[in-house]
């Protein structure tokens, strides 16, 4: 089971994604992981499953997202320590 270290604004937690999880990062609450970054998009990223680990697409959000300093333009593979900002909020992979 892979994690995802969130540094937030307010706070740093932790969550679990299976191998064949989908989960939407993003300002609404309605989001699976809700954060409180100002820049992020209210449906900002989704970090999803792809039989081979995980990878992340942006959601056509609003400031865009970047992975390990670069901008995402299209979905991306992740690997252990990768880091995903999205809106101010950083997100670190761990498989």
């Amino acid at each position: 089971m892979a994690k995802l270290i969130v540094r937030d604004v307010e706070h740093t937690f932790l969550v679990d994604i299976q191998p064949d999880e989908r989960l939407v990062v993003g300002r609404s609450h309605d989001c699976d992981v809700p954060v409180a970054a100002l820049r992020a998009s209210r449906r900002h990223v989704e970090v999803r499953g792809n039989g081979r680990g995980h990878e992340v697409v942006d959601l056509h959000s609003t400031n865009g997202t970047l992975l390990n300093g670069e901008a995402l333009s299209s979905e991306a593979p992740l690997s252990s320590g990768d880091v995903i900002d999205v809106g101010g909020c950083t997100i670190l992979y761990r498989a």
